[in-house]
């Protein structure tokens, strides 16, 4: 079998996506945290990150904080030292990341489902995280296996990655193994040749994530910040946002 993708550490992984930042900050300008996800706003531009914890579970709307410093960039630096008074800390830092990091030039705009569906036809395909639109693609794959730290009927549990993701011919990940400590442990059990990706919302456009076995990054970009805070405060999920286009960047 060939070898691992990767050997990083979380941290350094996390580090590696702040140093990607090259410095750029901007006031902290807004947030808004709901019961599935949080967005920050930093001098007009937006980020967003799912809420930490969820676990597909409602935990409610919070409200906003008084004591969040005034620099994006210095919240963005809570994705790897979150204060303990801030439960949803590693969420706010994530969500400041994606609202400072420069936009790359080859985005596109498409789904990390359509990638998914294009590589993983008649392929056996490993998904971290629950994607709806992945199980009914399951029928067009060799064999699906979706592993769940909360598993619905027909989820493997998280622990079983070990014995899946080796097999996998192509891997996605979501986005908030960033936030729940499991991208590293995850990335190390990938094959050199599958074809890694990251989706949903949290998902940062980091360079460096290339860098540590990911191919695809699947995202999203805010274009009407004022619709997308509007829908987290009412409590949607993402695929409820108005707002927000999906983005694909992939390795060169």
């Amino acid at each position: 079998m060939p070898e691992p993708a990767n050997h990083s550490t979380q941290l350094q992984i996390l580090k590696g996506i702040l140093a990607d930042l090259h410095g750029h900050d901007a006031p902290l300008t807004a947030i808004a945290v709901g019961s599935h996800m949080v967005a920050v706003s930093c001098d007009g531009h937006t980020g967003l990150a799912t809420r930490q914890g969820l676990h597909g579970h409602d935990i409610g709307v919070s409200p906003v904080m008084a004591d969040l410093p005034a620099s994006g960039l210095e919240l963005a630096g809570w994705l790897v030292a979150p204060p303990e008074f801030v439960p949803q800390a590693r969420s706010l830092g994530l969500a400041a990341v994606n609202a400072l990091l420069p936009q790359p030039c080859d985005l596109t705009q498409a789904k990390g489902q359509d990638l998914i569906l294009k590589h993983g036809t008649g392929r056996n395909v490993a998904v971290v995280g629950h994607f709806p639109f992945v199980v009914r693609m399951g029928p067009e794959f060799a064999r699906l296996s979706i592993l769940e730290l909360s598993p619905r009927a027909g989820d493997l549990p998280a622990a079983q990655a070990k014995q899946i993701l080796p097999e996998a011919d192509v891997v996605a990940l979501t986005g908030t193994t960033l936030l729940n400590g499991t991208l590293a442990g995850l990335l190390a059990l990938c094959r050199r040749d599958a074809l890694v990706l990251m989706l949903g919302p949290s998902t940062p456009f980091a360079q460096s994530l290339f860098s540590h076995g990911l191919d695809v990054l699947a995202g999203a970009r805010v274009v009407d910040a004022d619709s997308v805070r509007k829908g987290i405060l009412e409590g949607r999920p993402f695929k409820s946002l108005t707002g927000a286009n999906a983005l694909v960047w992939q390795k060169r």
